[in-house]
């Protein structure tokens, strides 16, 4: 275990010097800052050049084709902060040009929003909405999926209330809609079956003490994963139930600095490709924020259903995160990921994932700056033919300029 720390730990100093990938059309990195009153407007255009050495999402056993893209994101944010009501939105649309594969231009989507109403000194509503849609399977970055160049789109509609039951209990409820889906074309013979899960979460959370607190959440999923297309006609869908019940605990180590963790036990209903079962499911996490910057790891243990290929995953993720100035003028933002799905049904293909991006920039001006970044994709089926690579590297030139509107 102390080897599996260490290395972790490694993990996360090291991707101070990593880059998210340019065709992924991330929002600049800029330092965080107290949100003033009022309506905020936020206009960005990025552009720069990325080279691609896996443009087709193939085996490297296949010789995959390399292309130099030229990446155009053009983005725009608006947020409102009030003594009530707070909001933001946001839209990026990043059309990637190739120098050679023209065929394979595309644009790649991503729009979010957030909305909180303070309704008394102890009641809040909240709803939170975020959509993506992209050329690639490994741009959605979910759990169970695999890597292809197809269409595919993802969205994520939640909505709840947070509620101070007294000075030490805290309440939050949510209802949560994901959806999945594919596209099917030329490059791949493999259907992908996308679907949709309602998502029903409740946390309760009591503070023993200014610096722990203890609590309890319950999580009800019914996942609904379409059915395999047999000579033009959809095959049955596959319906079940999820729950987890969890004791969690919060431990304040310092001023900005947490950990946190859980345990509890996962209960799955029986579907079409799985026999119903029972099993531990435990979270671990750290969080370290400043006004400067912020850095994250977690660790996840549960069940998941499979928008790939149908089904149930006993999943096991790793997550990190910096975003951290380290000079005056210069920054990092960084962001590792790695899951280990394993199949209920045996007939079906373990997936071994990784990504890992970042992202070193430089402040031109207050609202211009200069980027380097690198990203890497990874995914292993365990099957012959079912190594995956793709490695992105370039630059771009990003301007950002906030607004206040009267």
């Amino acid at each position: 275990m102390r080897h599996v720390l260490k290395l972790f730990a490694a993990a996360l100093v090291g991707l101070s010097f990593l880059v998210q990938p340019v065709v992924r059309a991330q929002s600049p990195t800029r330092p965080a800052q107290q949100t003033p009153p009022g309506w905020i407007f936020t206009p960005s255009i990025s552009v720069g050049g990325t080279w691609d050495d896996n443009v087709l999402l193939v085996s490297p056993g296949t010789n995959p084709p390399s292309d130099y893209g030229s990446p155009i994101t053009p983005a725009a944010g608006l947020s409102y902060t009030g003594k009530y009501t707070r909001f933001s939105s946001g839209y990026s649309g990043a059309f990637v040009r190739y120098m050679t594969l023209s065929e394979l231009n595309g644009l790649h989507q991503t729009l979010h929003a957030n909305f909180e109403r303070r309704v008394s000194g102890r009641v809040n509503f909240f709803g939170d909405e975020s959509f993506t849609a992209a050329q690639t399977t490994d741009v959605l970055q979910l759990a169970g999926v695999p890597f292809y160049r197809i269409g595919s789109r993802s969205n994520a509609a939640t909505g709840g209330i947070q509620a101070a039951l007294n000075k030490r209990t805290a309440l939050r409820s949510s209802y949560t809609l994901r959806t999945v889906d594919f596209d099917n074309n030329a490059f791949t013979a493999t259907s992908l079956q996308g679907g949709h899960a309602h998502d029903v979460t409740t946390t309760v959370d009591y503070a023993l003490s200014r610096r722990l607190a203890i609590g309890g959440e319950y999580e009800f999923s019914r996942a609904i994963v379409n059915g395999v297309p047999v000579a033009g006609v959809a095959g049955p869908e596959d319906r079940f139930n999820m729950q987890t019940a969890t004791a969690t605990a919060q431990y304040r180590l310092g001023e900005g600095t947490t950990i946190n963790g859980g345990f509890g036990v996962a209960i799955l209903g029986a579907g079409l490709h799985h026999d119903a079962r029972t099993g531990p499911e435990w979270r671990a996490g750290f969080t370290q924020q400043t006004g400067r910057g912020a850095v994250a790891a977690s660790y996840m243990r549960s069940y998941i259903p499979s928008f790939g290929f149908g089904g149930t995953f006993q999943n096991q993720q790793w997550n990190a995160n910096i975003r951290m100035p380290i000079a005056r003028r210069v920054y990092v933002d960084g962001f590792f990921s790695w899951l280990q799905n394993d199949p209920l049904d045996t007939t079906q293909p373990s997936l071994q994932t990784t990504w890992l991006s970042a992202t070193v920039g430089y402040y031109m001006t207050r609202w211009l700056s200069a980027e380097g970044f690198y990203g890497r994709t990874q995914q292993d089926s365990q099957r012959v033919g079912g190594q995956l690579e793709r490695n992105q590297v370039g630059f771009r030139v990003v301007a950002v300029k906030p607004m206040k509107l009267r």
